[in-house]
C-alpha cells in the first residue's frame, strides 16, 4: 500500500477526530523496512521463483528425450511439469509475503536489543515518535499511532520494556494506538516479548503503562493469517475483528487501503478522548 495513499486517508478521516484544524495536523511515517530481513541472492531460496534450479534441469532433460526421439518419457515428464506448475501456482502468492514476514520476525527479535543497548530497529522507531511527541505536544494535539504486521510488536516492547526503561524518552506517551495485523497476542502467548513472564496465564498479562500508552485497538481479519487477537493475553486491550473482503494472500494489507478501517479508527479514538477528557 503506496503511503501517500494511507497518508490520504489518515488526513481524511483521522486527523478531523483529534484535532479542528485537520490539515495541519502532522502526518509521519516511521519506516524501519530498509532494516529488516533482506535476501543476499535475491530470494533464490524460494522455490516457486524463476530461478528454480530443479526446472531448469527438467526443462533440459524434456530438450534431451525430444530429441533422442524417445516418446514414452515424455508424457510423464509433462504430467509432472503440470503439476509443478499447479503447486507453483499456489505456492507463489504465500512466498511473496510469509518468507519475508518470518526473515522480519527473526531479525528484529534477534537485534532489537535492550533499553540498556538498543538495537537500531528500536531507535529508529523511537527517533520518529519523539519527533511525533513533539510535534502534537507543540499543537496540543493527541499522539496517535498506527501499526501494521510487525510494527505492533514494536510498539508493545517499547510501552512495556524500552520507554519505561530510557529516562531520555519518557516524555513519549502514545495516547491511542491501532494494531492492525498485529502478532501481539501471538508474541505474548509465546513469550516472546522482552517484558513476557515466565509463568504466563492462566490470567491475563497487565495491560501496558499508562504513563506510555492511553486506548489500544487491536484489529485482525479471519482471512488475514498473518494477525492474532489479543483478548484475553493481554487485559483490556479493545480487540475486534475486521473484514477486508480480500484473498489469502492480500489480506493481510487490505485494512490500509479501506476508507471504512480508517473511519472506524476515527469513531475509536474521538469515543476514547472523550472518555479520557471526562475522566
Amino acid at each position: 500500500m503506496p503511503w501517500a495513499a494511507i497518508e490520504a486517508h489518515l488526513r481524511q478521516h483521522v486527523a478531523p477526530a483529534i484535532s479542528d484544524d485537520p490539515g495541519g495536523v502532522p502526518v509521519m511515517r516511521i519506516y524501519w523496512g530498509d532494516l529488516a530481513a533482506h535476501f543476499a541472492f535475491g530470494g533464490r531460496s524460494l522455490v516457486s521463483r524463476p530461478l528454480d534450479l530443479p526446472d531448469v534441469v527438467e526443462q533440459a532433460e524434456e530438450a534431451a528425450a525430444a530429441a533422442a526421439a524417445t516418446p514414452a518419457p515424455l508424457p510423464e515428464s509433462r504430467r509432472v511439469s503440470r503439476l509443478r506448475g499447479a503447486v507453483t501456482s499456489l505456492r507463489r502468492p504465500l512466498e511473496d509475503f510469509v518468507p519475508v514476514f518470518l526473515g522480519d520476525v527473526m531479525t528484529y527479535i534477534s537485534t532489537r536489543g535492550t533499553a540498556e543497548a538498543p538495537g537500531p530497529i528500536i531507535e529508529r522507531v523511537l527517533a520518529g515518535l519523539d519527533a511525533a511527541a513533539f510535534a502534537a505536544e507543540s499543537r496540543g494535539e493527541p499522539l496517535v499511532v498506527l501499526t501494521h504486521s510487525m510494527g505492533g510488536q514494536i510498539v508493545y516492547d517499547l510501552v512495556t520494556h524500552f520507554l519505561p526503561r530510557m529516562p531520555e524518552h519518557r516524555g513519549i506517551r502514545i495516547d491511542y494506538w491501532c494494531a492492525a495485523a498485529s502478532q501481539v497476542g501471538l508474541f505474548e502467548e509465546l513469550g516472546f516479548f522482552l517484558e513476557s513472564a515466565p509463568d504466563r496465564g492462566p490470567e491475563p498479562t497487565a495491560y501496558p503503562p499508562s504513563e506510555h500508552l492511553g486506548g489500544w485497538w487491536n484489529v485482525w481479519d479471519h482471512a488475514d493469517l498473518l494477525s492474532f487477537r489479543a483478548e484475553g493475553i493481554v487485559d483490556g486491550v479493545d480487540d475486534s475483528a475486521y473484514f477486508a473482503a480480500g484473498s489469502l494472500a492480500t489480506d493481510h494489507y487490505r485494512y490500509l487501503a479501506k476508507a471504512d478501517f480508517y473511519t472506524a479508527l476515527a469513531s475509536r479514538v474521538e469515543t476514547w478522548l472523550s472518555r479520557s477528557t471526562k475522566e
